[in-house]
């Protein structure tokens, strides 16, 4: 079991057999018998169709009733004028867990669907059943071998995610496999008829799989039992929320979605600041902090040390640090004369921002001697390093080379650095800037180096993540 105790839970994300009922006899189209063979699911698989015998090799039954063994999760592929009915026949079968993939309830705003809804969590309630959805793509557990996409990666990791959007959830396991993070679980859980937020975030915080939570919300239906949820959460792993549908447009959005009812942005906010949790406005955002919580060792402060290309990128980079909070501070004069051996060319900055080499060919041979010396540094706490790659244009012999090298020479002297290390990475437009990129990022990131797009997300997630070490402190 992944949870201290058994949890009833736990057969959700590890059920040993899943039925399908309206399970396609299609042979050409992914539905979710194959997803699940495909994925590698080792329980017993019941597909459940009236037109076909044989599903993908499976023996077909026309009803769950039909079933002979007993089934722990069903999943309701059928539409929604016979979701109830389906409902009843699981209950009479002693099916566990429901998934209703179907839409066409609450959401569609017609009271047809607001009835179908009600009846079947109605149904479900009394049956013993808990309900995940309708609405919904359903769960996605590496360790199970349970998916609702045939693209998501089967490696293992430390992040859960619960979400209303099955869109959002996917696109934050692309964003966050990019940088080579993966998660223990996800949720895609729709319009919560029965199970919510608040049961699968209670679930998630004794989680002993789970490191950190994100989630992205439409609305809450039970206040104080999801602010309850959070604050026992936050004292175990830290929590992300992305809570959309605040603007006037996106609220509507959101009713006409998961059929959420939102609250006020300052509401939102102040719940933030009083239980600790780190907002954020997107998913990108989402992926940047959750990247941040695995890589950045705990900070010291927020007093940054720059690295990277001088001039005018040091001096926006400065500005955007000390706007989101951070401070960039002169290094010590024992630094500066350390730095200044390694760096004796005219014009050369040593003061913070400091300048490799012009160029990316010296990059590797300055991690190596410099990023030791600015770690002993007593005026700044974090190391962040611009690799800002985009300024060559391409253009540049030996470019992919040159980055390369210097990636793996920061990755073999980043173990021995006590500070926090972060890479903001700027790409540029052209294809070898952006392939030279692309290579540093994935070398740096296997290496446990947080990367970024750039300064400006670098320094909003160093400045979220301070600010969660702060409350923690201070509660």
């Amino acid at each position: 079991m992944s949870v201290d105790n058994n949890h009833q839970l736990d057969i959700l994300f590890d059920p040993e057999s899943i039925a399908v009922v309206g399970a396609s006899s299609n042979t050409s189209e992914t539905g979710w018998v194959k997803l699940l063979i495909d994925f590698g699911y080792q329980g017993k698989i019941y597909p459940i169709s009236l037109k076909a015998k044989e599903i993908h090799g499976l023996k077909a039954y026309p009803s769950i009733i039909d079933v002979p063994d007993a089934v722990d999760y069903a999943i309701l592929n059928v539409p929604a004028r016979f979701a109830p009915q389906a409902m009843q026949d699981c209950v009479i079968s002693g099916v566990k867990f429901v998934h209703c993939y179907t839409a066409g309830f609450s959401e569609a705003g017609t009271d047809e669907g607001k009835r179908l809804e009600d009846e079947m969590t109605i149904t479900a309630r009394n049956g013993r059943v808990r309900l995940l959805g309708p609405n919904c793509m359903g769960i996605y557990c590496p360790e199970s071998r349970l998916t609702f996409s045939e693209d998501f990666p089967k490696e293992r990791g430390r992040i859960a995610i619960i979400s209303q959007s099955g869109s959002e959830a996917s696109r934050l396991v692309f964003l966050c496999q990019d940088v080579n993070q993966y998660f223990s679980k996800i949720i895609s859980y729709g319009n919560a008829a029965d199970l919510d937020a608040s049961d699968f975030l209670e679930y998630l915080a004794q989680d002993t799989e789970t490191d950190m939570v994100a989630l992205y919300l439409e609305g809450v239906k039970n206040k104080s039992r999801f602010e309850s949820a959070v604050r026992k959460c936050i004292k175990k792993k830290p929590v992300v929320i992305l809570k959309a549908g605040l603007a006037k447009n996106g609220a509507r959005a959101a009713l006409s979605h998961t059929a959420s009812l939102p609250e006020t942005k300052s509401v939102w906010n102040a719940f933030f600041k009083q239980t600790g949790v780190i907002p954020a406005l997107t998913m990108d955002e989402v992926a940047d902090t959750l990247q941040g919580l695995t890589r950045i060792k705990k900070l010291q402060g927020r007093r940054v040390a720059i690295i990277g290309r001088g001039g005018g990128i040091g001096v926006i980079a400065t500005d955007i640090c000390e706007r989101t909070g951070l401070k960039v501070p002169p290094f010590s004069r024992e630094t500066q004369a350390k730095l200044l051996q390694i760096r004796p060319d005219a014009g050369a900055n040593i003061r913070n921002p400091v300048e490799p080499k012009l160029g990316m060919e010296g990059a590797a041979d300055f991690y190596l001697k410099g990023l030791p010396i600015i770690d002993q540094d007593t005026k700044t706490d974090i190391i962040l390093i611009q690799m800002a790659i985009d300024v060559y244009g391409g253009h540049t012999p030996d470019l992919v080379q040159n980055v390369t090298e210097a990636a793996y020479a920061l990755s073999a002297v980043a173990d021995s650095i006590k500070k926090p290390i972060l890479v903001a990475l700027f790409t540029g437009g052209h294809i070898d800037t952006a392939q030279a990129a692309a290579t540093a990022r994935d070398i740096l990131t296997k290496a446990g180096i947080a990367v970024f797009s750039g300064v400006e997300t670098a320094a909003r997630t160093i400045s979220k993540i301070s600010d969660y070490y702060r409350f923690l402190e201070n509660n």
